[in-house]
């Protein structure tokens, strides 16, 4: 029996809008979706304090839209297994706060992620590339000499303003070898960058997502970041980036991926909604 599988694009905190969309897709598919996947930047923020830890200028600071989000996240009711992007509240996230979130969130910083679906093998990667934090400190650094080599160690200096905010956001070495370290070929690997360079975008530094597409060779990859849809391939892996999702009560074409799950292959079905 074929089970509905959406890949959600970066939401940025519009969580009403998420429910709301996801409550007319599956009336559109006339089946119930069995699971959700986010590539990054969902944005659980559900108090002010947690708005805090939004990389970013300040003027994407929206503690107000708070109380909104946990009540639209009360009405959330599709399992959803995550990365981070580079727009979360990181202090949750990177140091995972299972009971925060409650029962319908899985994450993980990097690795195989646990969702509802037997037999299907997801592996993410959370936050983007800076080749300047491939590790968790710079040699020579205050940090460095403190000793800190975790997540858990460098949210601590963040905590206690020893490091920016923004440090949380870059994905490490140790991460990406992780992943290199799982069984190849899963159905589905979620990056929040794109493993190839879209269109208009000037690359400085190389993309490690690229390498790590071709290492792990996933069957499909789905990316956000860049807010608008694609269709692509990476070495041998098909790759699908997903939209941004709108405002008010208007999801934007390419927000989601729609899949279908038949116990053995992943199928793409369609992105959601179609321009």
């Amino acid at each position: 029996m074929k089970q509905f599988v959406v890949v959600l694009g970066d939401v940025h905190a519009e969580i009403p809008l998420a429910v709301e969309a996801l409550d007319r897709l599956e009336k559109e598919l006339g089946a119930p979706i069995v699971q959700t996947f986010s590539v990054g930047d969902l944005g659980l923020f559900f108090t002010p304090k947690d708005w805090e830890f939004l990389t970013g200028p300040k003027k994407y600071r929206f503690p107000e839209r708070s109380a909104k989000i946990t009540a639209a996240w009360r009405n959330w009711r599709w399992p959803l297994a995550a990365i981070a992007g580079n727009h979360e509240p990181f202090h949750r996230l990177r140091q995972f706060d299972a009971d925060y979130f409650g029962d319908n969130l899985t994450y993980t910083n990097a690795g195989e992620l646990d969702h509802s679906i037997e037999g299907l093998r997801v592996y993410g990667l959370s936050g983007i590339h800076d080749p300047e934090h491939l590790e968790f400190t710079i040699p020579g650094e205050s940090l460095w000499r403190e000793g800190i080599r975790s997540w858990d160690e460098l949210l601590n200096a963040v905590q206690e303003n020893r490091a920016s905010v923004k440090r949380l956001t870059y994905y490490k070495n140790s991460e990406l070898k992780r992943l290199r370290s799982l069984p190849a070929s899963p159905h589905l690997l979620l990056l929040h960058d794109w493993p190839e360079t879209p269109e208009g975008v000037t690359d400085i530094h190389e993309r490690p997502e690229r390498e790590l597409v071709a290492d792990v060779r996933p069957s499909w990859v789905c990316a956000g970041h860049h807010h608008r849809p694609a269709r692509f391939t990476s070495g041998s892996s098909e790759c699908i980036a997903l939209n941004i999702i709108g405002e008010g009560h208007r999801v934007l074409p390419g927000w989601a991926a729609v899949f279908t799950w038949d116990g053995s292959r992943l199928n793409f079905v369609r992105s959601w909604p179609e321009a």
